[in-house]
């Protein structure tokens, strides 16, 4: 049975996150180096290819788990013996405190967490409130603009002084941070595991590109 492929609005999800991805693994594709790649696995073994750095199998994850452990751990936060995989965020970061005790975090870690986001309704309706501005330009630009404006400063705010956190545990963080800061997090700099580098792709350009986990590692590129 033929694969499908990808419609033109997921390919170009996945060609948005390209200079995210270089970025964050340090290297650059040249022109037209994707243009032959026929699906997801291909362009992950392209990826790795380019990416220069000595292979040393050693688990990013736990790294990420000892690191965010000792930072909790330096900056007073909570007590080693309480911080487990399973223990839920919100005992570690009380709301009263959370912004303040998640900034001490990313300033002794070196990166940011991405942990705290507005409530769900604040986000929906500043999302409504773009859309209807970016088509009320067409109609009347000065009301427009001021709409799309207000909902930049919206989710300026939100991302600043949000207090929410979707993820439930330590495990769930410890992910978020292998994905999302891999260099980062490794003990020995410069480094990757090679073993578990395409999982880890894959899983960041599934919570990036909006497309499910099955079909972008069955489908094809066109």
């Amino acid at each position: 049975m033929k694969n499908k492929a990808l419609d033109i609005y997921e390919l170009e999800n996945i060609e948005d996150c390209i200079p995210t991805i270089e970025e964050m693994y340090k290297f650059k594709f040249e022109d037209r180096e994707i243009q032959n790649v026929k699906n997801f696995d291909e362009f992950c073994d392209l990826i790795i290819s380019k990416i220069d750095f000595e292979n040393i199998e050693s688990c990013t994850s736990q790294q990420a788990f000892y690191k965010l452990r000792n930072s909790l751990i330096e900056e007073k936060i909570s007590e080693k013996e309480k911080i487990k995989l399973e223990t839920k965020l919100t005992e570690i970061f009380p709301r009263k405190n959370r912004i303040n005790l998640v900034k001490k975090v990313e300033n002794n870690i070196g990166f940011k967490l991405n942990l705290l986001c507005p409530p769900n309704f604040i986000s929906y309706t500043l999302i409504i409130l773009s859309v209807i501005s970016f088509t009320l330009v067409f109609i009347n630009f000065k009301l427009g603009i001021s709409g799309i404006v207000i909902s930049i400063f919206g989710f300026y705010l939100g991302s600043r002084f949000g207090r929410e956190i979707e993820i439930e545990t330590i495990k769930e963080l410890v992910e978020k941070i292998t994905l999302e800061n891999y260099l980062e997090v490794r003990t020995q700099k410069n480094t990757v595991n090679k073993s578990e580098l395409k999982n880890v792709i894959t899983n960041w350009f599934v919570e990036n590109s909006g497309i499910e986990k099955e079909k972008l590692i069955t489908a094809t590129f066109g």
